[in-house]
């Protein structure tokens, strides 16, 4: 079997990397020499910038990434991770088709964060895509609302939404399939660095998904860039249009800042405590390889470890909830019982069965298909390879058959949200169960909950941030969120019956014997899943809002200063879809 080796993709991209920006080592710029060296900081040397952030995932890299575009200003960012292509998941971290294998990385790239045993979920625990789509204008006019501010609206952020993007316009003579109904006016060529392009294939079983989602009542939109997501669409990826390539925070802001900034990375360091003086924040305690030290800021620090890191660091320096922080001994800086309460996440399931076309499970089964693929995407960029899960998306507010279905109660709940607000997201996606021995072709239908009443929290049991935090997501825990979950598994099955002949067998699961409000619950108990789109644990929110932990400016509450929030954390109402785009 010929496919292509991890050493070959990671060598290749990192040769390419460099020569890009620093040939031997160095860049040189009107008539000055940069060292590529000088991007690392010194591990175990104490050293004072103007902002320090903590975290380089999506949110820290591109606040840092700005920041350091003011050639006055000196800024680190302290990362506990690398270059995640050299940790251990090679092609995973690149190649497109390979995103669902990612999702599961090593503990050399995540954390490895566990959630607490979930008593509504018969006690299970659990362990981003590459799409990139913007909320609603309705749920931006509601976080807007919320704190106070109307910068939060949709169009007002828009410019900010275009200023990161390097949009790629589809090629269909490459990719085939129909044309891409979208608004170019929401994505400018050529403004950011991270790149956005439609993917270089149209799968075999794309045609078929998209008749089934027309006779069930969707309609193809083109504004899920722009405010809109109701309907069906085929979705744009953060990907190299060239290359077909994953684009990250790493690979574009990242590396846009290696280039031609001054900002300074400090890698597989971890921020132990923030230290204060009085109530100013005044650095971080980090730790490297065993060695701890400073690092300072004139100006302010910055948070964006992620809405599970920034609650926990928060706690373990002494902000937030009362009974946490005496529970450790933990001297108290600031009352705020806003830490760590609040989270918001959209949980997943999802229903498979057989057909008779070829998917993406012949990538993992059959030895022939994976070789021409891999030629197709090394030498044209093209393929199976280049796309993950599919081709289309959907998004839908419950038809009257199964909105009737819910109780009242239920039926206010999930009215109060704005009127362009989705119940739920389809993702159909032409790949099943992974299974050694099995040649089948699957398509996995997934329902992710886009209006929930349950929340979370994040509470600490340990003064060290090298514990992970015990994250409580607290899925399916109210009526209201069980009834929705149950209507999202009966209108995927009114779903799959649009595929007719191209379905080949009985449905695969839940099963076709799972037929009643209570057995599909209990399906849904044993299998509900994260997909990565936690947010609201130091929400924002107005000075009156007693679990507010940030005001609009991601400014920490509670009179501390010099201390700001900017991940998904702050985040007080997540909107429907992916939330990579909104953080």
């Amino acid at each position: 079997m010929w496919s292509i080796s991890t050493f070959t993709v990671v060598a290749c991209l990192l040769c390419k990397t460099l020569a890009q920006g620093f040939g031997p080592g160095f860049s040189q710029a009107n008539g000055k020499t940069k060292l590529l060296a000088s991007s690392f900081g010194d591990p175990g040397v104490e050293q004072t910038f103007d902002y320090v952030v903590i975290g380089g995932g999506t949110a820290g890299l591109t606040v840092a990434a700005r920041l350091a575009e003011d050639r006055e200003l000196s800024v680190a960012v302290v990362e506990a991770g690398s270059f995640y292509e050299i940790t251990g998941a090679g092609n995973q971290t690149q190649i497109p088709a390979y995103e669902s294998l990612y999702l599961s990385a090593p503990p050399t790239i995540e954390w490895e964060t566990f959630t607490t045993p979930q008593m509504q979920l018969n006690k299970r625990s659990a362990r981003n895509g590459m799409v990139y789509q913007r909320g609603t204008a309705g749920s931006h006019q509601a976080w807007a609302d919320a704190v106070g501010d109307s910068a939060y609206e949709f169009e007002k952020l828009l410019p900010f939404f275009k200023k990161s993007v390097n949009f790629a316009a589809p090629n269909i003579d490459v990719r085939g399939g129909p044309a891409i109904p979208y608004q170019s006016s929401a994505c400018d060529p050529a403004d950011g660095p991270l790149h956005v392009a439609y993917w270089n294939d149209y799968l075999e079983a794309s045609p078929y998904i998209r008749n089934a989602l027309q006779e069930a009542g969707f309609r193809e939109t083109d504004g899920i860039e722009s405010g809109s997501l109701l309907g069906f669409a085929q979705w744009p990826a953060t990907v190299d249009p060239d290359a077909m390539v994953r684009d990250s925070s790493e690979t574009s802001f990242g590396r846009q800042a290696i280039e031609s900034t001054t900002l300074r990375f400090y890698l597989a360091s971890t921020a132990k405590k923030i230290l204060f003086s009085g109530k100013k924040a005044t650095g971080f305690m980090v730790e490297t390889a065993g060695m701890t030290y400073k690092l300072k800021a004139r100006k302010e620090l910055v948070l964006a470890a992620g809405a599970f890191r920034t609650p926990q660091l928060l706690m373990v320096s002494g902000i937030g909830p009362a009974e946490q922080l005496s529970a450790l001994d933990i001297p108290m800086v600031s009352e705020l019982p806003g830490v760590g309460q609040e989270l918001w996440d959209q949980p997943s399931f999802y229903t498979v069965f057989p057909v008779n076309v070829t998917t993406l499970n012949q990538l993992f089964s059959n030895a022939t298909y994976l070789a021409e693929a891999s030629q197709a995407y090394v030498n044209a960029h093209t393929g199976p390879l280049s796309i993950f899960s599919g081709n289309y998306l959907a998004w839908e507010r419950l038809p009257n058959s199964s909105f009737s279905r819910l109780s009242p109660s239920a039926q206010a709940d999930l009215n109060a949200y704005p009127p362009d607000w989705p119940d739920m997201q389809y993702t159909p996606t032409p790949l099943g169960p992974i299974l050694p021995n099995d040649t089948g072709n699957y398509i996995s239908l997934a329902m992710t909950m886009q209006k929930t009443t349950s929340r979370g929290d994040v509470r600490i049991n340990s003064t060290d941030t090298a514990a992970n935090p015990l994250v409580n997501v607290n899925w399916l825990a109210t009526s209201t969120d069980q009834q929705l979950a149950v209507q999202g598994i009966r209108r995927a099955r009114a779903i799959q019956s649009h595929f007719g002949a191209v379905k080949s067998g009985p449905e695969i699961a839940p099963g076709e014997a799972v037929t009643t409000d209570a057995q599909i619950l209990a399906y849904l108990r044993e299998t509900v899943i994260t997909i990565h789109r936690a947010a609201g644990t130091c929400k924002m929110g107005r000075a009156d809002d007693p679990k507010a932990v940030v005001d609009s400016h991601g400014r920490l509450l509670g009179g501390l200063q010099g201390l700001r929030v900017v991940d998904a954390s702050a985040i007080p109402v997540l909107p429907p879809g992916q939330t990579m785009a909104t953080v």
